[in-house]
């Protein structure tokens, strides 16, 4: 029997062989040359000769119960996903807890391992050790090499011409340690495996531009799947492995194919891989998908050559002005202490039976642990090899012959290069892996006899999560706890993430299906008379002024515009400090609509444009906008309004006197109209006194309008306030430099994705006029039932503590891609309503308390204030602004004054705001007319009673989307005629009704019409994809259907000749 045992390293898997070698007798020595356990999980600052390297940001890509030893769970509190600090806390707490660490020889490198002179017999080894300069020789019954296969960097200078003229900085991902020292850089990327994606997102928040080289592609997964569950947990399990056993092989492909397209198109992102159907190993990434989307990120063909500044691609295209190249190009295994011929026995390749013992030794006592890659987590992996690994060398397990060895690995090649493609690694299936191993050593769970003696464990065995748990059911190193740890697995996963108490609610289930026509009602015809106004005071130049600006001046209206800055732009132009008076915006801002959902109705966005714009690239918009309708000529910019007033003869003039200042020096001039554009997000909402004790904390705290940037949060733990998109978005910047964030939310919230369906952009897919259909003949909470269902198709909200108070009524959503994933890791946790503060803690609703928080941040909104103008003219009664349909005050004389942009629509302002404008003008210039006041206010008082309805008590400005659009196209004559365009263009009404309901709609017809409209609706998915579409691919073959339908229509005629 094999006595002692040389472990070398001190990773997970030299941890499971140290305890595997005692559970079987064995005396275990471990060499590691750090200082600690951990191996790759060990962060440092700076990369160290012969260790594996990671960043600073790295998270596990398993969750924690598929991603633990098997008798050893991690604590119920832990995140789903660990950041590699708290991983390695767990690492050490099992060494500690299994009394490993005196086995461990610190500071101690193996420099040889080679046979002893008779190994032919004892089959033992002579292992050569250095530390503090001194070496000795140790003699040892058995080696498990457990030093892993990411320590020797594989840097491909032969195959990229015109590296060595390349002045640029480069380097490898494994010296890579965060993001800072590439602030403003132009990046490229060249690998799309997790460390490429992972450090090119992060690159993204920071860079200029970063772009991925990619030759063949790879399929990319959230590590949020179903319902919100970590992927790994549902994705990983017998039943699904014994579909994709049994299936036909086209099926099989054609279902994973289609499952990993769930999400988002890959070939619409330049992601497609060459092969799709092979089960290589999927890249795990949360947000890359939307960083494209959102034009931060690009992704590219394989390189071709490299000049002194830039990279061309295999397409031909180029990126120039390149200041750093990234190769993620993975690594090239080592074993620099052994004979390469001992692991490469024939033509230079790795040849392990079962991935772990070389076939041609003449006696089995050299292991290698953990060099097997398989779509599951290394842990449970490792232990299982390094378990049977001790077993052969106890005699407990014997290995078949050479030759039978050597016929099993031919066999397992051919196998995985079906299966996998070439690799290195050695690729392999986890469960039938796992379930191989566990046979040879009697750990295999035996599931028909688990269906007839314990059929609840049967059925998380087999439908469940393949957890390690399953193979210490039974046989040797049985743990008792197993089963328990199997069925409480889920709860273990929930407990991180329903961090916020959710009631259980009374779901509603469908009990009729409502069938009715759309009736599409006549267009009211417009009144024309002749009186305008003739001169228009704009006040503001962001989006609704410049609309405001381009209508008045279509109108043939005379527009000045006041802007108090020295820039157009409003809300989106970003200011390192706030300026009192105007919007304030965070520097990472991205917008929530798309852009063909956000665009002017006449001026597409760029094609070469993203999808979701940074703050910078819509401002940029904005100016092209402006110059191109030659708008700047009517602002008067660091002008500042100081009051509006009717004049003394408003009742037969309707004029109005408007006082400015600039420069110190006030103005005074007379108007026809007025046009208020100053937006709402500029009063600070901070209900202070709705937290008792805030007077007593003594750390920092302040309105979310004041937050720029994370720098200077580091290590903080930190209080968001408030669970809407501003809110979101800090709480999940913060996430990455704070300790610990916190979420206080009373009412829980809708969290959309940027992503919809196929990876199209959320609007495009949600706001069309057959949903809005659905909309308004559904009852509401089947609406909202239904509405739920949809969004709970992300992740399950109710786990996550975000569910809604009140389900039954529309919330504007969160739109918010890594907000369930920073849950999920634990970076984010979210709390109830905060009931008292102290001086260093916060206590909330359901009693919990969190100490020590450095930072409060009230991300509570804005209420609107407009002091230039008198309180009379802008009245709060019903719930609901006394606006006609948000715009017209009713009470006065003449319709001269106008509010646009004071609306939140349940999508793109842009639009809205647009509409908004071209109605005024033309009630201005006295080509549409208003009701009677009483009529207008019977319509405000029924509009805010449907809107509190549908939207609750706090929504003042909310509105929906496509029905007031329509509603304000009806007045000018502008809203398409589907009903007539059936007849007249079928493609485009199928387009307008089942399609996004984008601006363009509202200028196919009527006053303003632009000849552009039909070909921008036809073309808008174009639009979409050009952004994304940055890596040429050849069209992959989708699933014929028609093949299938092919195949059974010859059968049939098979049968009807012969039969």
């Amino acid at each position: 029997m094999a006595k002692k045992v040389a472990v070398i390293g001190a990773g997970v898997s030299g941890l499971a062989s140290i305890r595997c070698c005692l559970e079987e007798g064995l005396e275990p020595t471990c060499f590691e040359r750090s200082s600690d356990v951990g191996g790759l999980w060990k962060f440092s600052d700076q990369a160290e000769e012969g260790r594996a390297s990671i960043y600073r940001s790295v998270f596990t890509n398993s969750s924690k119960e598929m991603m633990c030893f098997p008798d050893f769970p991690h604590p119920e509190d832990s995140p789903n996903f660990l950041h590699h600090s708290q991983f390695q806390e767990y690492i050490k707490a099992f060494a500690q807890k299994k009394n490993l660490l005196r086995y461990i020889q610190f500071k101690t490198l193996v420099s040889s391992v080679k046979k002893c002179p008779n190994f032919l017999l004892s089959g033992q080894w002579e292992v050569v050790s250095e530390k503090n300069g001194k070496q000795e020789l140790t003699i040892f019954d058995a080696v498990m090499v457990c030093s892993g296969h990411h320590v020797y960097p594989n840097l491909p200078n032969d195959s990229l011409p015109g590296l060595d003229r390349f002045q640029g900085r480069y380097l490898h991902s494994r010296e890579y340690k965060g993001p800072e020292a590439f602030a403003g850089k132009r990046v490229l990327v060249i690998g799309l495996g997790n460390s490429g994606c992972d450090i090119a997102v992060e690159l993204s928040r920071l860079a200029a531009q970063v772009m991925i080289s990619t030759r063949s592609g790879s399929w990319v997964m959230s590590r949020v799947w179903d319902d919100g569950c970590p992927w790994d947990m549902v994705y990983i399990t017998r039943f699904a492995s014994f579909l994709q056993n049994v299936l036909p092989s086209f099926l099989s492909d054609w279902l994973y194919v289609k499952k990993m397209n769930t999400r988002f198109k890959h070939e619409n992102y330049g992601l497609m891989p060459l092969n799709g159907t092979l089960r290589k190993e999927p890249v795990f990434n949360d947000e890359l998908p939307s960083r494209i989307l959102c034009g931060t990120l690009s992704i590219k063909p394989g390189v071709k050559e490299f000049t002194e500044t830039s990279a061309v691609f295999e397409d031909g295209t180029m990126f120039e002005a390149i200041d750093a190249v990234i190769f993620a190009t993975g690594y090239a295994y080592a074993y620099p202490f052994l004979d390469d011929s001992i692991i490469k026995s024939r033509n230079n390749k790795v040849t392990l039976f079962k991935g772990i013992f070389p076939p041609v030794m003449e006696k089995p006592t050299l292991a290698v642990i953990g060099f097997v890659q398989s779509l599951g987590s290394t842990i449970p992996t490792v232990d299982q090899q390094a378990r049977w690994a001790a077993k052969v060398f106890t005699n407990s397990c014997t290995l078949p012959t050479t030759e039978e060895m050597m016929d099993d690995i031919d066999k397992k090649i051919g196998k995985k290069f079906k299966g996998f493609g070439q690799s290195q690694t050695l690729q392999t299936d986890y469960i039938t892996y796992m379930d191989e191993l566990g046979s040879f050593i009697g750990a295999k769970p035996n599931i028909p006899w688990l269906f007839l003696t314990d059929p609840q464990l049967a059925l998380q065995v087999y439908f469940g999560p393949c957890s390690p748990y399953q193979f210490r059911l039974m046989g040797p190193g049985k743990w008792d706890g197993a089963r328990k740890a199997i069925l409480t697995q889920w709860d273990r996963t929930i407990k991180p993430i329903r961090t916020r108490a959710v009631s259980e609610a009374h779901r509603l289930q469908p009990f009729y299906n409502l069938l009715k026509m759309l009736l599409f009602p006549l267009l009211l015809l417009p009144l024309f008379l002749e009186t305008m106004a003739k001169r228009v005071a704009v006040i503001g130049a962001g989006v609704s002024g410049l609309s405001s600006l381009k209508c008045c001046a279509d109108e043939g209206l005379e527009p000045t515009c006041f802007e108090r800055t020295e820039d157009i732009g409003g809300l989106w132009r970003f200011k390192e400090n706030v300026e009192d008076g105007r919007a304030s915006i965070y520097q990472s801002v991205v917008t929530n609509t798309s852009k063909e959902m956000s665009c002017f109705s006449d001026f597409p966005m760029p094609e070469d444009f993203p999808n979701y714009l940074h703050n910078s690239k819509l401002l940029e918009y904005f100016r092209i906008f402006a110059k191109k309708f030659d708008l700047l000529k009517y602002i008067q910019f660091q002008t500042t309004v100081l009051s509006v007033k009717k004049r003394p003869d408003f009742s037969s003039s309707g004029q109005w006197e408007v006082v400015t200042e600039s420069k110190g020096k006030q103005q005074s001039a007379i108007f026809d109209a007025v046009m208020v554009c100053s937006g709402h997000h500029i009063l600070p909402h901070l209900p202070l006194e709705a937290f008792p004790g805030i007077e007593t904390f003594k750390g920092q705290y302040f309105h979310s309008r004041q937050y720029k940037n994370p720098e200077g949060f580091e290590g903080k733990r930190i209080l968001v306030i408030g669970l809407g998109n501003s809110a979101s978005d800090i709480a999940v910047e913060l996430s990455r430099k704070a300790a610990q964030v916190f979420i206080s939310t009373r009412q829980g919230a809708r969290v959309l994705g940027r992503i919809s369906k196929h990876g199209y952009p959320w609007d495009m897919v949600f706001n069309t006029r057959f949903r809005s259909m659905l909309w308004n003949v559904l009852p509401q909470r089947v609406l909202m039932w239904t509405l739920d269902l949809q969004i709970n198709q992300w992740f399950d909200h109710k786990n996550y503590g975000l569910e809604l108070q009140n389900k039954y009524l529309m919330k504007e959503p969160v739109v918010n891609d890594d907000l369930p994933t920073r849950i999920l890791c634990g970076a984010i946790k979210v709390k109830s309503r905060v009931t008292k503060l102290t001086e260093s803690s916060a206590i909330f609703e359901d009693g919990t308390v969190e100490e020590d928080i450095d930072v409060i941040i009230f991300a509570t909104g804005y209420t609107f204030s407009f002091p230039f103008l008198e309180d009379s003219l802008l009245q709060v009664e019903h719930n609901g602004v006394l606006l006609y349909k948000f715009v017209f005050p009713p009470h006065l004389e003449k319709s001269t004054l106008a509010y646009i942009g004071l609306v939140q629509p349940l999508s793109s302002l842009f639009p809205i705001v647009e509409l908004q404008a071209r109605w005024a003008t033309r009630v201005f210039k006295g080509l549409c007319t208003l009701p009677s006041e009483k009529t207008m206010m019977e319509n405000i008082i029924k509009r805010n009673k449907k809107k509190t309805d549908l939207f609750g008590q706090s929504q003042i400005l909310q509105t929906t989307f496509t029905d007031y659009l329509d509603e304000l196209a009806t007045e000018i004559g502008a809203k398409p005629d589907l009903f007539t365009l059936l007849f007249k263009d079928p493609k485009l009404a199928v387009k307008l009704y089942f399609g996004p309901c984008s601006s363009y709609q509202y200028r196919l017809q009527g006053p303003g019409r632009w000849e552009g409209a039909r070909s921008a609706i036809l073309y808008q998915k174009q639009r979409i994809l050009k952004p994304l579409m940055t890596r040429t691919l050849q069209p992959a073959p989708d699933f014929p259907l028609f093949l299938l339908l092919k195949i059974l229509g010859l059968l049939a005629l098979v049968w009807a000749f012969f039969f």
